[in-house]
């Protein structure tokens, strides 16, 4: 999607073979309500520190309607947009809220943002079908499948109006389809203001600019939108379905950018606003870009997974490692290794003390220091369904929970210790990436920046959940800032 080769040229078809994001989330819906059916548990939130207690908590709430949330406004104003060759559908009454709304957006923020007005896209709004005449930019119809593009030559916005949007639309809600369109008209204010980049970096700023979009929508300015912590995060799984391939390099002349890059952006945007965007450049977005090629022909065959009865064994080693290390440097202490992780399976949960712990799927337990795991059902399926980082980031955030509670920086909201847990895990991660350790024993693989993502998309609390966890969108935030800022990143300092 955008504007790939020469800026300003549509983009060659999507790959057909990607698989849908709500896939891996609707695994991960069927193992909560499955696995968790004794006592429904979200991951990684109904499990403590128990720092305060030195208990484990009970796990509360039921799972979230997995249903698709709807972000238009219904009674919205008309838009008066034009689309050429429309359907006449639903698909194209958000399309068209979106094209008016993003506008609307531009026509206040270009002035601040580059002290120039807002001049609208003049050549036309094409909604494209594989059997229709081509858009402008195209030798045929067919070239747009799959896809959507921003053409400075002939200043358009095409898109495809048979697969691309009506499949957002039923997968990943309206507001995913709105933020298409707002990352479109991020390359429609590159062509405006004569940006200039490597691809990845003009993806990236698109990317950048929608995020700054939906915080203008988020904060209630908007006619046409609204945004909820659900709709958020259900539209963030369709960047892991626009983002680069695993083992894409970062150098690679048509890369936009792994899910973890992707997204990296369109949160800086929502947290910084549109002059955050407009410093981007190739020597700012370079250097933090996480694509990675595959090691070897094996890692590429195993598209970047170890065997399942490696993982925890590596994990551990590496997670202990980091967390010596990390003490010593950081907290000038001593860590103490944990005892050996428990994994139990046919809902025989191990006991923690005096706590119940039946229905939970995993758990740090604090008076007796262990992880429990469910063997059976929780891990190998987030290995088949995410990869072997998604185990990884979930084995890491109790380790994380660990980490508090000996390092004794647990806050005292069951909630914040989770997202700091998540932080947490998220500066392991980076150390694992930066291989900043002489004594590290993992190396990261193309996509598990990426599997971490989907994981916590995937068990991400929603708005009126009274889960100690989350929103997806929140615990994101969280892990980036770990990857980014270190542990130093999660603790003040």
């Amino acid at each position: 999607m955008g504007a790939q080769g020469p800026y300003g040229q549509p983009p060659a078809p999507k790959d057909s073979s990607k698989v849908l994001l709500w896939v891996l989330l609707a695994i991960g819906v069927v193992m909560l309500l499955v696995v968790g059916a004794l006592v429904v548990v979200r991951l990684g939130s109904d499990t403590t520190t128990a720092t305060t207690n030195n208990k484990t908590s009970r796990p509360t709430g039921q799972q979230s309607d997995p249903g698709i949330e709807k972000s238009i406004i219904p009674d919205a104003p008309e838009t008066g947009v034009k689309i050429i060759d429309g359907e006449g559908d639903r698909a194209e009454e958000v399309v068209a809220a979106a094209i008016a709304d993003v506008e609307e957006f531009w026509t206040g923020e270009m002035p601040a943002t580059y002290q120039q007005d807002y001049e609208p896209v003049t050549g036309g709004f094409f909604s494209v079908s594989p059997n229709e005449q081509s858009p402008p930019c195209t030798e045929s119809a067919l070239e747009v499948e799959g896809n959507a593009f921003y053409c400075s030559t002939e200043d358009v916005i095409a898109w495809d109006d048979k697969r691309l949007i009506p499949d957002l639309l039923e997968t990943y809600g309206d507001l995913s389809v709105a933020i298409v369109f707002a990352h479109e008209f991020g390359h429609a204010i590159q062509a405006r203001v004569g940006f200039q980049g490597a691809t990845v970096t003009l993806e990236q700023q698109a990317d950048c600019f929608a995020g700054a979009w939906v915080r203008h929508v988020e904060q209630g300015n908007s006619e046409y939108f609204t945004v909820t912590g659900k709709a958020l995060d259900q539209a963030l799984a369709g960047f892991l379905e626009i983002a680069d391939q695993p083992g894409t390099s970062a150098i690679d002349p048509n890369a936009h950018g792994s899910a973890f890059d992707r997204i990296n952006s369109f949160q800086e945007g929502f947290e910084a606003g549109n002059p955050a965007c407009a410093n981007y450049s190739d020597e700012t977005v370079g250097p933090r870009l996480v694509e990675i090629p595959f090691q070897d022909d094996e890692d590429a065959a195993n598209n970047g997974n170890a065997p399942y009865e490696d993982i925890l064994t590596y994990a551990t080693n590496d997670l202990e490692d980091y967390w010596r290390v990390v003490s010593e440097s950081v907290f000038s202490t001593t860590w103490e290794p944990l005892n050996p992780a428990v994994p139990f399976e046919n809902g025989e949960v191990p006991s923690c003390g005096d706590s119940d712990t039946s229905g939970f799927s995993l758990f740090y337990c604090a008076p007796e220091r262990f992880i429990a795991f469910d063997n059976e059902g929780l891990f190998p399926q987030v290995y088949d369904g995410i990869g072997d980082m998604g185990v990884g980031m979930l084995y890491g955030s109790q380790y994380s929970l660990a980490a508090q509670d000996q390092l004794g920086i647990s806050p005292e909201d069951p909630k914040q210790q989770n997202l700091l847990a998540d932080c947490m895990t998220g500066s392991w991660a980076a150390s694992v990436f930066l291989q900043n350790r002489e004594t590290a024993a993992l190396v990261l693989s193309p996509g598990d920046f990426d599997e971490a993502i989907k994981a916590l998309l995937a068990f991400g609390a929603s708005d009126d959940d009274e889960s100690t966890q989350g929103t997806g969108f929140e615990r994101v935030i969280e892990f980036r800032k770990g990857v980014l800022g270190g542990i130093r990143g999660c603790t003040g300092g």
